[in-house]
């Protein structure tokens, strides 16, 4: 059964975080997007990935990372700061409290670091697991593995498709 993760990143105020937010956005397409979705097809568990900017008088007040995974969050998370820590570090400075990458950066750390902004879903989960809450499933159980396995669709972009493909 896929995982939800609602990592809730409240950012800093100051306007140099702010003007780091506006240059990652400005440039997100190829310098966060592009290796996101690489990685996302490579990992083969990302069943849907998102990142959302929650504004307010035009000011980034929340970064939103929507997640649904397969798997251990630990294997998840351990893939995501192998292979995308210059991205999470990048993330993690406009973070309000947030540890330096230093402290960040090492299995435990990074996956406590990452609960500890994982807000839970409103509702009661399947899998009677109180840490989560409601997550619907159209494909049930069925992992992302098991869908291309099957025949279902791949993931979108180029990069992605032949990532899915080469496995």
């Amino acid at each position: 059964m896929a995982s939800a993760l609602n990592l809730t990143i409240p950012l800093k105020q100051d306007e140099h975080a702010q003007e780091m937010l506006r240059q990652m956005m400005a440039t997100f397409t190829e310098t966060v997007q592009k290796p996101l979705e690489k990685a996302l097809a490579e990992s083969k568990i990302v069943h849907f990935a998102r990142m959302v900017l929650i504004e307010e008088d035009q000011r980034g007040r929340y970064l939103l990372v929507l997640t649904e995974f397969d798997g251990d969050p630990m294997a998840y998370t351990e893939f995501f700061r192998t292979n995308l820590g210059p991205i999470f570090e990048q993330l993690f400075s406009l973070a309000e409290g947030a540890p330096s990458w230093e402290e960040l950066d090492s299995p435990e750390a990074f996956l406590e670091y990452n609960r500890s902004l994982n807000l839970r879903s409103m509702g009661t989960s399947a899998d009677g697991d109180e840490r989560h809450g409601y997550m619907f499933s159209a494909v049930g159980d069925k992992t992302v593995r098991e869908l291309i396995s099957q025949g279902g669709p791949t993931a979108s972009g180029d990069v992605a498709a032949a990532a899915v493909a080469a496995a």
